[in-house]
This record gives C-alpha cells, sequence and structure tokens, in this order.
C-alpha cells in the first residue's frame, strides 16, 4: 500500500459553511479522545463536541477554524479562540491517522502559530502519548528554547491540561505561511 502525500500542507479558513465537513472530522477526534476523557457516544452514535459548538454559531468573531489540506486533500482541522491571559491558544487539533507522523501535523502547527503572532498558551494533555513532544517540538522550532510547560488546575472529572506556552515576534501575513512544501522531522 503506497502512503498517501504529505506535501504541501496548508491552512484553509473556514467558516459556518463548512458545517458538514468540520462536524465530520470533529466526530473522527472525539473519537480519538474517547479513550483519554472517557467518552462515550450518544444514543445516536456521535459524540458531542463543544468546540466545534462554539465555532459554528458564530457567537465569538475571535474563533477561528482552518482545515489542513495536504496536497489539496482535507487532512485535519485546527480551531483558535482567545488564550485565558490574553493571546491565542489551539482549542482543537486534528490530523487523520493515515498522516499521523508525517511531518504534517507540525508543519500545520507551525503554520498556524505564524498566522497570529504574539502570545501563545496551548493545552494537551500529558497522558495521550507524545502529545508532549509534539508541542515541544513545534514550540522548539518557532522560538527555540524560549517556552514553558506547566500543568492547569485538577478538574474533578480527569487529569489536568498541561499548558506550553511561549511569545513569537513579527508578522506574518497568511499568504507567507499559507502552503509548505516538504517534509518537516
Amino acid at each position: 500500500m503506497n502512503p498517501p502525500l504529505s506535501e504541501p500542507v496548508a491552512l484553509k479558513p473556514v467558516d459556518r459553511t463548512h458545517r458538514a465537513v468540520l462536524s465530520n472530522l470533529g466526530q473522527l477526534f472525539r473519537h480519538d479522545l474517547s479513550q483519554w476523557y472517557g467518552l462515550l457516544p450518544n444514543d445516536d452514535g456521535t459524540f458531542n463536541d463543544r468546540q466545534l459548538d462554539h465555532f459554528l454559531t458564530g457567537a465569538d468573531p475571535e474563533r477561528r477554524a482552518f482545515l489542513i489540506t495536504v496536497a489539496g486533500r482535507t487532512a485535519g482541522y485546527v480551531m483558535t479562540a482567545p488564550a485565558e491571559g490574553g493571546g491565542t491558544s489551539i482549542t482543537a487539533f486534528f490530523v487523520v491517522r493515515a498522516l499521523r507522523r508525517t511531518g504534517v501535523g507540525r508543519t500545520a502547527a507551525i503554520l498556524t502559530v505564524g498566522r497570529f503572532p504574539g502570545r501563545w498558551r496551548i493545552g494537551f494533555q500529558r497522558y495521550n502519548p507524545g502529545v508532549e513532544a509534539f508541542w515541544s517540538g513545534v514550540a522548539t522550532a518557532v522560538v527555540g528554547d524560549k517556552w514553558e510547560i506547566n500543568d492547569g488546575a485538577r478538574p474533578e472529572s480527569r487529569p489536568p491540561d498541561t499548558f506550553i506556552t511561549f511569545t513569537t515576534e513579527g508578522s506574518s501575513s497568511p499568504d507567507e505561511v499559507g502552503a509548505v512544501g516538504g517534509r518537516s522531522t
């Protein structure tokens, strides 16, 4: 079996008209998280997706979503929102399984950060294998060793989120960071 193409990676801004594709990808994302969060589907077989619901209502224009594409094909999505304390946060990040460990996720994360220079606060769960190394690698690629990791408050229902924080400088237009060819390591 030939692996799918993993380049070029691009971010495609989406809006509420992309409801179906975001909803479908959101179900895959929530299914992936069900192992770590102990989520079960609703009676109709679907998972709730609050991040997607918040975006689709359009109530907060600061919430943004992008389809991650590879060679023009849908590969996942990323959602951003204002971070607690200022700056930007990635609130949802999903790459389809066929493209994991190919550099697509790393490139998409770097492209996302490049769109919004300034302070970043990205939450993740340490109990999800590989995620800390992933986000640490992204932060290092963007700002070198000028990032920090801290655990958040412990919710009653699951282990705490961990946050990586850093600040980028300069300004990048979306056109400058829209597509990247070449595989990231």
